[in-house]
């Protein structure tokens, strides 16, 4: 059997567990404050991020891990494992998936390297269930091909409060900053062809999340079940309330707690909470 390297980036935000466990490598990505720059779960975590926000005047940006990790990183594995397998951060939003690719043909380590075209925990979805096939003995060719598969069952539904973040992203200009911010709009986002778009967008936080259920109850009604992550930017106990709801309303989900750490909470802003998900199949672990 192959002797597989699982790669991912940082914004995938897998738990420590399972990178030891697995011995996943993560390449992590910058967050930018000023002149300094922090390599997202090695300099910073989420406590100092948001310490860093209220602290300073300078809002954070993020960068791509450069090609020289991803070669490094590739240039150490070549000698250990047959085969890589990685999934990276929407091409959409970034170039690291593209990065990945060029450090893998450079270093001659055959890698495949998977845009998840869609950020945050549902990347670890795609992970672990690669794991789960590799663990059963299947090739690496039908791992990838079930990750991929998975990945295109993905889904994601979130809530913006604070239109600034969206406003500095570029994603909202300034008269819909302005009008959004004075109506109360609560944007929904969602994810189509790897970006980040608003699905819709809905006066009051109390209806955008209603709307959200909604949706989700959609997604998932008939399915034999889903796998579901509540992801949250610092609101904790909002996302276990959205969890004890879930609990209450199905009884067939694989639920999980997450957060948007620092290079992603940078573009949506604290409060932002939502869904990732896919539903699963008559029969699929």
């Amino acid at each position: 059997m192959a002797r597989i390297a699982w790669i991912t980036d940082s914004t995938a935000y897998l738990e420590a567990d399972t990178v030891r466990a697995r011995n996943v490598h993560i390449v992590p990505l910058n967050v930018v404050f000023g002149e300094r720059s922090y390599r997202e779960g090695e300099e910073i975590d989420e406590a100092m991020f948001y310490r860093l926000v209220q602290e300073t005047k300078v809002h954070p940006t993020t960068s791509q891990p450069s090609l020289g990790d991803f070669v490094r990183l590739y240039e150490r594995l070549k000698g250990a494992y047959d085969v890589g397998i990685a999934v990276h951060l929407s091409g959409g939003i970034s170039g690291t998936v593209e990065t990945s690719r060029q450090a893998a043909e450079m270093v001659g380590f055959p890698v495949h390297v998977i845009d998840s075209r869609i950020a945050t925990y549902p990347m670890s979805f795609i992970l672990k269930a690669g794991m789960r096939l590799a663990d059963e003995g299947h090739a690496v060719k039908d791992i990838v091909r079930h990750m991929e598969d998975v990945r295109d069952r993905m889904r994601a539904l979130f809530v913006v409060k604070d239109l600034t973040y969206l406003h500095r992203g570029g994603r909202l200009n300034m008269a819909q900053y302005v009008v959004g911010s004075l109506l109360q709009v609560k944007p929904i986002l969602h994810f189509v062809e790897g970006k980040i778009v608003p699905l819709e967008k809905v006066r009051t936080e109390k209806k955008a999340v209603a709307r959200v259920f909604e949706l989700f109850d959609e997604a998932v009604r008939g399915a034999p079940g889903a796998r579901v992550a509540i992801i949250h930017a610092n609101v904790p106990d909002e996302a276990m309330r959205w969890r004890e709801t879930l609990a209450e309303r199905y009884q067939h989900l694989d639920v999980v707690v997450s957060s948007f750490g620092p290079v992603i909470a940078t573009h949506v802003g604290e409060g932002t909470i939502g869904f990732g998900w896919y539903a699963l199949r008559e029969g699929e672990r």
